[in-house]
Order: structure tokens, then C-alpha cells, then sequence
């Protein structure tokens, strides 16, 4: 039997969110111990990471917990399909490979193919490779922790690569407490940092108010933040519009992450949903001189 901060971290889930469920979904179902704790049985780990892996991957709790155990399930599986004979060489690799050739591989790839192509051929199939796994128990967390810090070093060193010409714009990166997952934001700054912005990238979690002070302290024209599927999406929409009254007027924010996925509306507040949108939010806010703006608003 596990307690409800061991099954917080066991699945990587804020412990308001396993009561919120339980409360709303009627899961998951804890016994109580002689002081009125509550005590979780092991085998509702294993719906639990269902559930967290179906929400990653856009569904939405009040829709997954109407659904039975095999639909969870089957949908699952149906969306996790591996056809790509490169990414099942991957999958065995991380079930049982050296974590080194893993590194090497994906060195190789970014080396041939570009930073792009890296994320969307390879670092996003195998986030997704390992939540299945993960979920179904064959991959160990600490291995999980291996894979995912090589995939962190990568993109991070990205980051440091000298642009062309000295940037005029900065963003920068950031989670607040209770988010605990950054490839994602990992993966929007490298993107970005491509696309000629300066990029901040803060590895630690922040309190919500000291965001403010920290994008003037650091000149930036925007901060970009993730909320991940473990984070409330109430609690999401709370947070950027404290941020967003905040912060100076001038200075954008960007978010992303599957706890904002629509429906989510804030005034003032550009949502990336999708990777695949960051060129466009680049062309759209960021693409000209911070010089050359001032000045046409001047005239």
C-alpha cells in the first residue's frame, strides 16, 4: 500500500490533483488506515499511469474516466503504434540498450539531419516510446531519468551555439513550482535559439511572483512557460492571468503544454499547442527589430 505523496511521486503527479480525482472521477479508490489515512493499493498504479499517458496525450480526465479500463487501453496502444523500423531499433534500445548508444545515435542523427528533425523524428517519438513503457512497467524509472537527461543535454547544448549575428530579442524559459516536466520547454527554446532568439533558459521552478521582476532584471521580450499534463489546467489559467496582470504590458508571454490545450482563451497570452507553430509565433511577434518596432510605434 502506498501513501498518497509516495503515489504523488511514484507517478510524477501533484498530490491535488490524485484528490481532485478522486473527488470528481471516484479514482483513484484509497483504503484507509487506522488514523484515516488514505493508503493506496498497487495494483491502481498501473490505471493511474494509463490515465497520466492518455492525458499527455491530449484527452481530457472527465473523458478518460468515463471510458473503461480497455477502452483506456486500446486507445492507447492504437495511438502509441510504432511502424518507423528506426524508432523500434530505438524502442529496444531504451527497454535494454546502452544508454551511451542511445546518446551516440542521436548525436548522429542531429549532426545529419538538423535540430528540427531531431526533435520531430526522433526526441518526440522516444518521450512517447518511454510513457508507454513507463506505463506498463517495463521501463524503470531511473532509466526513464537516464534517457531523459541525455535528451535534456542535447537541447541544452543547442542553447549555447553562437548565433550568426548578436540577437535582438529575448525570451526567457521558465516552470513554476509543481511543474516538474521541461523537455518540452527544452525543446521550445532550442527552437527558438534556432530561429535567432536570445534565449534564457531557468532550470529551477519559480515562484509565480517572482517572474516579474526576473523578466525586467534580464531585459526579456517575452517569458515562455509549460504546463504539462500533471499540472492543473485550472491552476494554469490561474497562474498566467496573475502573470500576465503582473507583468509589464509590453513584455508577451508564451505558453504551452497539454494542461492548456483547447479550449483555453486568455487575452494577451500566446498558446502554442503544437511545436510545429513556433515559426509562425516568431514571424508573428518576434521576427522584427526591437529597434525598428519602437520606432514605428514612435511614428
Amino acid at each position: 500500500m502506498l501513501t498518497i505523496q509516495q503515489l504523488s511521486q511514484e507517478l510524477n503527479l501533484g498530490v491535488d490533483t490524485l484528490r481532485i480525482w478522486e473527488r470528481r472521477y471516484g479514482f483513484p479508490k484509497p483504503a484507509r488506515d487506522s488514523r484515516g489515512h488514505r493508503r493506496y493499493p498497487l495494483e491502481q498504479v498501473d490505471l493511474l499511469r494509463t490515465v497520466c499517458r492518455l492525458q499527455e496525450l491530449g484527452h481530457r480526465p472527465n473523458k478518460i474516466f468515463a471510458l473503461s479500463e480497455k477502452e483506456r487501453t486500446d486507445i492507447l496502444e492504437q495511438a502509441q503504434q510504432i511502424t518507423n523500423p528506426e524508432l523500434i531499433n530505438y524502442e529496444a534500445l531504451i527497454l535494454n540498450g546502452s544508454v551511451s548508444k542511445i546518446e551516440n545515435k542521436l548525436r548522429s542523427y542531429l549532426s545529419v539531419n538538423g535540430l528540427e528533425q531531431l526533435i520531430t523524428e526522433r526526441i518526440l517519438p522516444i518521450i512517447r516510446i518511454m510513457g508507454r513503457h513507463w506505463i506498463n512497467g517495463k521501463l524503470s524509472i531511473a532509466r526513464e531519468h537516464m534517457i531523459s537527461d541525455i535528451l535534456g543535454d542535447i537541447l541544452k547544448e543547442q542553447l549555447l551555439l553562437p548565433h550568426p549575428q548578436e540577437p535582438d530579442r529575448t525570451i526567457i524559459f521558465l516552470t513554476l513550482c509543481g511543474e516538474r516536466h521541461k523537455l518540452g520547454l527544452l525543446m521550445s527554446a532550442a527552437l527558438f535559439h534556432l530561429l535567432g532568439i536570445n534565449c534564457l533558459l531557468i532550470q529551477e521552478e519559480l515562484p509565480l511572483m517572482e517572474v516579474p521582476q526576473l523578466a525586467l532584471d534580464t531585459s526579456s521580450d517575452a517569458v515562455a512557460l509549460s504546463f504539462s499534463s500533471h499540472y492543473s489546467s485550472r491552476q494554469a489559467k490561474k497562474d498566467l492571468a496573475t502573470l500576465r496582470n503582473e507583468l509589464d504590458p509590453e513584455i508577451k508571454i508564451i505558453a504551452g503544454g497539454n494542461a492548456i490545450q483547447k479550449p483555453f482563451h486568455l487575452p494577451d497570452v500566446i498558446l502554442c499547442s503544437d511545436l510545429g507553430q513556433i515559426p509562425e509565433i516568431y514571424r508573428k511577434f518576434f521576427s522584427g527589430s526591437k529597434s525598428s518596432v519602437k520606432a514605428a510605434a514612435a511614428g
